[in-house]
């Protein structure tokens, strides 16, 4: 798909969410809990789950082994030492709470401005279910279990579906609906949705960075390079991914490579899983997609644990350079495509981190130094599969001499026989060399 997803959202609504009140005299009784505006009831719509439903789900995930979930889950799994959950909100088609198998009862009550009673707790489409459920869905036997699996979720409904186009104006919007996530006790943000540039959006990301909240948010599927002035405006739709403060999230295939459709740039900060994903469908079933939309959760997923981890003031600059540093590095360290490397969940809960003149950093009940620099880096050189290419090629090496020694044998065994096996001198095998070539 080529954004993350598109967004339609009602004129009225937009009007409204730029000028910072709520005008309808309709709206439900429980819009002064919200900033962003409820729709005029004649927009309103009717809010049931897909009829139809997706597949079986038949086999584990690749991704879960390939991020280290299962390794991270030993230390932390989406809570704080006193046991409360980490929020994760959920900027997107809401979530739908009867999938109970996934979320449990880990669904906040959220906003939905087409449908108020639903407090966002309904996925008409599927984007929004799927997305939370890589963030923190719960185990369905061995099969699947998102990153945070003991975190809470707040679902702000932004879209119903991918019918249109996201714009300046719905910009706007999910600018609010992110002060909206603040108010309402979020930790993280995750925003699987590729917007253009604008300046509630901006000022809504800076104020929640400065109140210690994380936001992720997906670069997009454009293929194109975030940086290049060049790229028409109806397509600069890579925002808020693109403001430096945001951790910017592109995707990885199976072999750890570079998703071809991921936008990229100089603000691109990590890979994760983004093709072949398995997601929970609202509808009920499992089916599997491809996009930056379904990595970003796995990177806030990734940032719940490490608040969690390391305490509910750990500031998201700390969490951010946390994950870079942790992650499977590219050879230069950086660059525009894959950002710092693939995302390692595992690391990123288990790697040591340097004692400062402040004290050590990785003492849980101290929680981490607000400088990222006092974490230790990882050698640029790391190559996370350094022993399997070790064994691979001793591998290889051992073939090559084995196949040697047959080439050798079967050319020395006839001779041997020819000779009835007497000892014989260079000059004969030289005779016998020339009349063979004759």
């Amino acid at each position: 798909m080529r954004f993350l997803p598109r967004v339609p959202l009602y004129s009225a609504v937009v009007a409204t969410a730029m000028a910072g009140t709520v005008l309808f005299a309709s709206a439900p009784a429980q819009a002064q809990d919200w900033n962003t505006p409820y729709a005029p009831e004649e927009d309103q719509l009717a809010c049931s789950p897909p009829a139809n439903e997706g597949d079986t789900l038949s086999g584990s995930s690749w991704a879960r082994d390939f991020i280290a979930i299962d390794e991270a889950h030993q230390y932390n799994q989406g809570t704080y030492s006193n046991g409360d959950p980490v929020v994760i909100a959920v900027i997107d088609t809401g979530v739908e709470a009867t999938r109970t198998d996934v979320f449990n009862d880990r669904i906040l009550d959220g906003f939905d401005p087409w449908t108020p009673s639903s407090k966002g707790k309904c996925d008409a489409f599927m984007h929004g279910t799927a997305v939370a459920a890589l963030a923190a869905g719960g185990a369905d036997g061995t099969q699947f279990i998102g990153v945070a699996p003991k975190a809470n979720i707040l679902p702000l409904k932004a879209y119903v579906d991918d019918s249109s186009g996201g714009d300046a104006e719905k910009a706007s919007v999910v600018g609010s609906l992110v002060d909206d996530a603040v108010a309402h006790g979020a930790d993280v943000i995750n925003i699987s949705i590729a917007l253009p540039d604008h300046p509630n959006l901006k000022r809504a990301v800076d104020d929640a960075i400065a109140a210690g909240v994380v936001i992720v948010a997906a670069t997009g599927n454009d293929g194109v390079n975030m940086d290049d002035p060049n790229v028409e405006a109806d397509k600069r739709t890579f925002y808020p991914a693109n403001y430096p403060n945001v951790i910017a999230v592109g995707g990885n295939t199976q072999d750890g490579l570079w998703y071809g459709k991921t936008n990229y740039g100089e603000n691109l900060d990590l890979l994760a899983p983004g093709v072949n994903v398995v997601v929970p469908y609202a509808g009920g079933g499992w089916f599997a997609d491809q996009g930056t939309s379904y990595a970003a959760p796995f990177v806030a997923g990734a940032a719940a644990l490490l608040k969690g981890h390391f305490g509910k003031d750990t500031s998201p600059e700390w969490i951010e350079q946390r994950l870079r540093d942790t992650a499977i590095q590219p050879t230069n360290d950086f660059n525009i495509w894959q950002g710092y490397g693939v995302l390692n969940v595992g690391n990123a809960l288990t790697a040591s981190t340097e004692v400062t003149d402040e004290g050590p950093s990785d003492d849980e009940t101290a929680g981490p130094m607000e400088n990222p620099s006092t974490i230790a880096a990882m050698d640029i050189e790391y190559d996370p599969l350094a022993t399997e290419k070790t064994i691979a090629w001793a591998s290889v090496g051992g073939s090559i001499v084995l196949i040697t020694l047959v080439l050798v044998l079967r050319k020395i065994i006839p001779m041997g026989r020819t000779r009835g096996w007497r000892p014989g001198s260079r000059r004969r095998e030289q005779a016998l060399a020339t009349v063979e070539s004759d």
